[in-house]
């Protein structure tokens, strides 16, 4: 049904990587030859594996550059030690229901091979959750691993379709956040076709769901500048309330801070202004406090920062009583990439988009009070008196 749309590219390259917290080489990979194909990105990468992509369409400084964040890893295992030749202990990283681990068939990797390796299947066999509340499973493979599993290096991810497109719905199993990732590249994409005259990023971070602690490390050494504008892009679990195939959701905040209201006005306006001339476009605004995301580290470190989401179905393979793919709606991820390109590329740029958002709120407010003050003095105690 999307067969010339680049973001589906982008994300079947992008979305079929194996990952984990810590394990995100391949993926990293991918990022890598995309900057690579694109000689209008500049690449950096932080000490701690952080990518950042930048897009410079403009030598002007006077407006901020827009900076999109997203996170390369998702939910699974990772190698502790050997019991025998067919059996290992792993630790589980990343939130994921230990009821649902016992039984399940897995896919084990190792970083220091190709990123096309084919995986040793195996099974868990136990599921023991520590006093410290950590969840370590023990593994078995029917036969020797064909290499010596390392510490760090070799990582399990559960045995379920990397990539399975069916009509405007996308199963995999690592939708969070590799999704959230291609929208961002097929945003860049969109600004270099377009020769946007703009300044914009992307940064792509590690180990966000053990805490998101590559953002934090970036934060603490000072990566992200202080002066750019921020928004942080999310695959988030519909059972907050939001719907899948109803739109992306523009994000008002998260379980643990809310963001900020100009960025998310501003955002929020974009929507509306896309509607007024594409009646198909959907949105959905939205708190999704299910969950944290990576915008509360950065509006805590006093960023402006606001965020966006795409409805999860499945949200970490969690399913009803089994591990199952995770869920988006295509059209979703697609009109999400509308709304940020038309974030940046409207006239004026970010900023002149941010400030429109707020002319609007106070504009209408102003209205409100003016329709209704004349009555509003008219019932006034004083004049009752």
């Amino acid at each position: 049904m999307f067969p010339n749309s680049d973001f589906i590219s982008i994300a079947r390259s992008l979305v079929s990587c194996p990952t984990a917290p810590f394990h995100e080489r391949y993926a990293l990979q991918v990022i890598h030859e995309f900057a690579k194909n694109r000689p209008q990105l500049a690449l950096q990468q932080d000490s701690y594996g952080n990518v950042l992509l930048l897009y410079n369409g403009t030598r002007s400084k006077r407006n901020p550059r827009l900076v999109l964040t997203a996170h390369l890893d998702h939910p699974g295992l990772i190698y502790h030690e050997r019991i025998k030749d067919t059996q290992f202990i792993f630790g589980l990283y990343g939130g994921v229901t230990p009821a649902l681990l016992k039984g399940a068939t897995i896919r084990i990797y190792d970083v220091n091979r190709e990123r096309q390796q084919r995986p040793f299947k195996g099974r868990i066999v136990r599921v023991k959750t520590e006093k410290n509340r950590r969840t370590l499973v023990t593994l078995e493979t029917t036969f020797p691993l064909p290499f010596a599993p390392s510490k760090p290096g070799t990582f399990a991810t559960w045995d379920l379709p990397p990539w399975r497109q069916r009509g405007n719905r996308l199963n995999a199993l690592a939708c969070d956040d590799l999704v959230g990732a291609s929208v961002a590249l097929s945003f860049l994409d969109q600004l270099i076709r377009d020769r946007t005259p703009t300044r914009a990023g992307v940064l792509l971070t590690r180990a966000e769901e053990v805490g998101f602690v590559g953002m934090l490390a970036a934060l603490n050494e000072g990566y992200l500048d202080p002066e750019a504008l921020y928004i942080n892009i999310e695959c988030s679990s519909v059972k907050a309330g939001a719907q899948m195939g109803g739109g992306p959701i523009v994000r008002v905040g998260d379980r643990m801070s809310i963001f900020s209201p100009q960025i998310t006005a501003a955002l929020a306006a974009c929507a509306e202004e896309i509607q007024a001339t594409e009646p198909s476009f959907k949105y959905q605004r939205k708190l999704m406090d299910s969950g944290a995301c990576e915008a509360t580290p950065m509006v805590h470190q006093g960023l402006q920062t606001g965020a966006v989401a795409l409805p999860l179905g499945n949200y970490h393979n969690i399913g009803e009583n089994a591990l199952k793919p995770e869920q988006i709606a295509i059209p979703d991820a697609l009109f999400l990439k509308d709304l940020l390109v038309h974030f940046v590329q409207r006239k004026g740029g970010a900023m002149s988009t941010i400030s429109h958002g707020s002319e609007a709120l106070t504009k209408g407010l102003n209205s409100r009070l003016e329709s209704y003050r004349s009555l509003l003095e008219a019932t006034s105690p004083s004049h009752c008196e």
